[in-house]
């Protein structure tokens, strides 16, 4: 990589750095791009020279954080798809969600943040979490078809474990004053064997 190519990257790095802290703090609908290029230390056209405007720079950071994820989830779709076995695939997806908050943190703060806010943040934020429910969706209708569960409404049910995971990383990421801390792979055998056993098919 050439030094001029070197810079430009340092700049949009920058921009991001600095987006992720000012959509933190002040969340997407109040965030200015002021505020982001003085965070950033460039100037006003320079941040125009990556991202038309705040959407588009949020649209990168939640993709950044969010590919992964989908990625993750739906790698445990196709294998269970190829006949993985269920349990191992589960753990594996629990332990590569885990990876992904564990080198992204911030991404997951602001994937939760903005999940829950209205207008344009907020709809980009639940362009992920929606995708995310269809996979999961595909894991808990596949675990049916096995008879490893009971037939269920796999929306309502898919919402359940989606809630389940969002607290937990809230917990893990920003623990209350006096929590006893998270272990990411202990809660995530616990997550599935809450709602395996809770779901499990019957006798016959």
């Amino acid at each position: 990589m050439g030094t001029r190519e070197a810079k430009k990257l340092d700049k949009q790095r920058r921009i991001e750095a600095a987006g992720i802290e000012e959509f933190l703090r002040h969340g997407f609908a109040a965030a200015t791009v002021d505020g982001i290029v003085a965070r950033a230390g460039v100037a006003r056209g320079t941040y125009y020279l990556y991202y038309p405007d705040k959407e588009a720079l949020l649209a990168a950071l939640l993709a950044r954080f969010g590919e992964p994820l989908v990625s993750a989830v739906g790698e445990a779709c196709r294998a269970l798809e190829q006949g993985g076995e269920p349990f191992p695939t589960y753990a594996a997806l629990g332990a590569a969600l885990a990876d992904v908050i564990r080198q992204e943190p911030d991404g997951a703060r602001l994937l939760l943040q903005e999940s829950h806010a209205r207008g344009a943040g907020g709809a980009l934020a639940r362009r992920v979490t929606a995708t995310l429910h269809g996979l999961t969706r595909q894991i808990l209708d596949d675990a049916v078809a096995r008879g490893l569960l009971r037939p269920h409404d796999s929306h309502a049910v898919g919402l359940a474990i989606a809630g389940g995971i969002e607290r937990l990383a809230q917990a893990w990421l920003d623990p209350a004053p006096g929590d006893a801390p998270l272990q990411p792979e202990a809660v995530t055998v616990e997550l599935i064997g809450l709602f395996t056993w809770g779901l499990a098919a019957g006798p016959g």
